[in-house]
């Protein structure tokens, strides 16, 4: 918390994290005819994808690309966040303690970018990381669905396009965290009011793996402590 009071003007501070779907769908609970026990066809073989997402927690700008759990990702992640936010003179990403944000090509990539720097945030606090709720948004989204495997990518992409004009940070953020100001509590019933939504033009940016170009959104975070 002290190095983020530290920072100098227009600097960007963000949260990041990652989470893994698969080809086989998720199960949640879901309505049914009484007696009747419904079926989730499965494809038989699986396949994992590694979402990385950054959350700016002022903006609610977020960047995210699917790949796999390593080093060579999470870079490319990083690349993203430069070319996200070009004129900030400095950019915090926070994430966890993952031995991929640690790699050795992670270390020498920070040398090379001086104005990238990571914050590690407290060990097994994933409650304090406004970028799970959105991963639980997410999985409820793909559950109980079969597809194939380029289908199951496509419901990723849709998941955030579908969800980009409205307050998905505000929602995002824990009940409580250390992030947020004393005595903050998510509204949840509010968060999701026309009044939380921002005014055209709000900043914002969605990249994707894959996509011809960036994609704008506007999105919209409660008062943090930044």
């Amino acid at each position: 918390m002290a190095r983020l009071l530290e920072l100098p003007r227009r600097a960007v501070v963000l949260a990041e994290d990652e989470t893994h779907l698969n080809l086989l769908p998720h199960v949640r609970a879901s309505w049914t005819l009484r007696t009747a026990r419904p079926l989730v066809p499965t494809p038989g073989t699986n396949r994992q994808v590694t979402v990385f997402g950054a959350l700016e927690v002022t903006t609610g700008a977020w960047v995210y690309r699917l790949g796999k759990r390593c080093a060579a990702d999470f870079i490319a992640l990083l690349d993203q966040v430069l070319r996200a936010f070009p004129a900030a003179p400095v950019i915090v990403m926070i994430c966890d303690n993952d031995s991929i944000h640690h790699a050795r090509k992670v270390t020498a990539y920070l040398e090379k970018h001086p104005r990238l720097e990571l914050l590690y945030g407290a060990r097994y606090s994933p409650h304090d990381t406004p970028a799970e709720r959105i991963w639980a948004a997410l999985k409820n989204y793909v559950a109980n669905t079969a597809v194939s495997w380029p289908g199951r990518l496509r419901q990723i992409h849709a998941f955030f396009r579908s969800r980009s004009p409205d307050p998905m940070p505000a929602t995002a953020v824990p009940w409580t965290s250390p992030w947020l100001p004393p005595g903050y509590e998510q509204n949840f019933w509010n968060a999701a009011e026309p009044s939380m939504l921002p005014a055209p033009g709000a900043p914002g940016v969605i990249s994707a793996m894959g996509a011809k170009r960036p994609v704008t959104c506007h999105l919209k975070l409660p008062p943090l402590l930044v």
